[in-house]
C-alpha cells in the first residue's frame, strides 16, 4: 500500500501511518521517501507491507475494481467516515459536500451510513451521474464533532482552515 500526501499535511500522513502500523496485525516493511512535486511543496509518501493487507484488498477492491460497500463502511465505522471526510470533505458556506471518484451506488452507499449515523445526508445528481453527498447543517455539525473525536486536534485544524471558503472557525455557525 502506498499513501502520499503534499508536505504541507504531513501530520496527517504521519496520523495515517501510525495508524496502520497499530493495527496491522504481524510483521510490517515500512519505506518512507520524498517525491519532487512540480510546485513550491514536495509530496510525501510512505509505502507500506505486511502479509495481512490482501484481507483489506479483497474488500476494497472485489474483482481488481474499487467499490465502498455498506460491508466496508460498518466495518471502519465512524473512524473511517472521519478519515473519508477529512481526505474528501468540504465546507460550503454552513452545508457540507463530499465529493470523490465514486460510483452512483457508491455514493448511495455512503448517504444510507451516514443517516444510519443520524448525519442527515443526501446524494446529489446532475443529468449524467451523482456529483457529491451533500450534508445539511446540523448533518455537519455532527460530522466535525465526529472528526473532533477521532483525530488529533493539530491534524485537522491545518487542514480545516484551507477548505472553508473565508478561512474561519469552522463553528461559525454552529
Amino acid at each position: 500500500m502506498e499513501i502520499s500526501r503534499c508536505e504541507t499535511e504531513r501530520p496527517l500522513l504521519s496520523y495515517q501511518s501510525k495508524l496502520l502500523r497499530q493495527l496491522h496485525q504481524g510483521p510490517i516493511d515500512y519505506y518512507k521517501d520524498r517525491i519532487s512535486g512540480h510546485g513550491f511543496y514536495d509530496k510525501e509518501r510512505f509505502r507500506f507491507h505486511g502479509n495481512q493487507l490482501y484481507k483489506a484488498y479483497e474488500l476494497l477492491y472485489p474483482r481488481d475494481q474499487r467499490f465502498v460497500s455498506s460491508e466496508v463502511l460498518e466495518m471502519t465505522g465512524k473512524k473511517g467516515l472521519a478519515l473519508l471526510w477529512v481526505d474528501q470533505g468540504r465546507i460550503n458556506g454552513r452545508r457540507g459536500s463530499l465529493r470523490g471518484k465514486y460510483s452512483s451506488e457508491e455514493y448511495r452507499n455512503i448517504a444510507a451510513y451516514m443517516n444510519v449515523l443520524g448525519i442527515e445526508a443526501s446524494p446529489h445528481s446532475n443529468q449524467l451521474t451523482t456529483i457529491e453527498i451533500c450534508l445539511s447543517r446540523s448533518g455537519l455539525a455532527l460530522m466535525l464533532d465526529m472528526v473532533e473525536d477521532f483525530l488529533p486536534k493539530g491534524v485537522y485544524n491545518g487542514l480545516s482552515r484551507r477548505r472553508t471558503m473565508s478561512g474561519a472557525s469552522l463553528r461559525q455557525g454552529s
